[in-house]
């Protein structure tokens, strides 16, 4: 069956890929698209807001904001009420035995691709409960580059294709940073929550030193955590290192391996 595509939308991370994406279409070197939608966790570094506010000016397409709710706040809460419905996936160490391990991770579906859904659905006129035309399609494109290859994935809904521009114009995270600089945009940071487990020794030892006030958070909340998990012996960590935050030597100049290539569903940090 021949089907019509009716939309197609930028998931706006606000990290370097998907905003050069979103430049490029408005810039004409990519094809027109009909939005942008970022899904804000409520717990982005303060640098992310500001890019936000400054590419809407940039682009001749609207760009939607959603959000399923403060992921730092409704993780307290959930410490705090008993129900302890932690969807990060936390590092975890047995009090006891001192067995490491990870919590299953749900936050970037919960806070990132459900939104979304959302928002395209009712984009398109899909009202709840109601099933998406099997003659009808939505292209959502996703900024992943060629050096994160192994993030590519298909979208968990047959009426959206994921498209990778990035990936048809081979191009790097370092050949957008260039193609960024050579049209004399202002570059982002990388978009994360300030609490992600994944960031590596690098980007903590970055925020430790250039964005303290987020990085105090961070140590706040990863004290929050700490007894948090359904198993009463284990304990939570922000760090694979299952320390303290505050009392990490963070390692920069050892490779760390990047956990967002396999954990994120190619929606977060980019």
């Amino acid at each position: 069956m021949e089907r019509t595509k009716i939309l197609t939308v930028i998931s706006l991370g606000v990290g370097v890929q998907s905003s050069t994406m979103a430049l490029m279409s408005a810039k004409g070197v990519l094809p027109k698209v009909d939005c942008a939608i970022f899904a804000d966790t409520g717990y982005e570094p303060k640098k992310v807001y500001e890019y936000l506010k400054w590419i809407k000016t940039q682009l001749p397409f609207p760009v939607y904001t959603v959000m399923k709710g403060n992921i730092k706040d409704d993780m307290l809460n959930s410490i705090s009420n008993g129900t302890r419905f932690l969807v990060a996936p936390f590092y975890t160490k047995n009090s006891i035995t001192g067995k490491k391990g990870m919590v299953m991770r749900q936050c970037t579906n919960d806070y990132k691709i459900q939104p979304i859904r959302k928002k395209i659905r009712e984009l398109c006129s899909i009202t709840y409960g109601k099933h998406f035309p099997k003659d009808k399609f939505v292209d959502q494109w996703i900024g992943i580059s060629t050096d994160e290859v192994s993030r590519m994935k298909p979208a968990r809904d047959k009426y959206i294709i994921n498209v990778h521009p990035l990936i048809d114009l081979r191009m790097s995270r370092s050949d957008c940073l260039k193609w960024m600089s050579a049209n004399a945009f202002p570059l982002p940071e990388k978009s994360a929550c300030i609490c992600c487990p994944f960031h590596d020794d690098k980007y903590w030892y970055f925020m430790k030193h250039n964005r303290p006030e987020e990085f105090a958070d961070a140590v706040e909340f990863d004290k929050k955590i700490r007894t948090g998990s359904r198993k009463i012996n284990d304990h939570l960590y922000l760090h694979r290192k299952c320390i303290p935050l505050d009392e990490v030597n963070f390692d920069i100049k050892k490779d760390q391996p990047n956990m967002f290539n396999n954990e994120c569903e190619g929606m977060c940090g980019v």
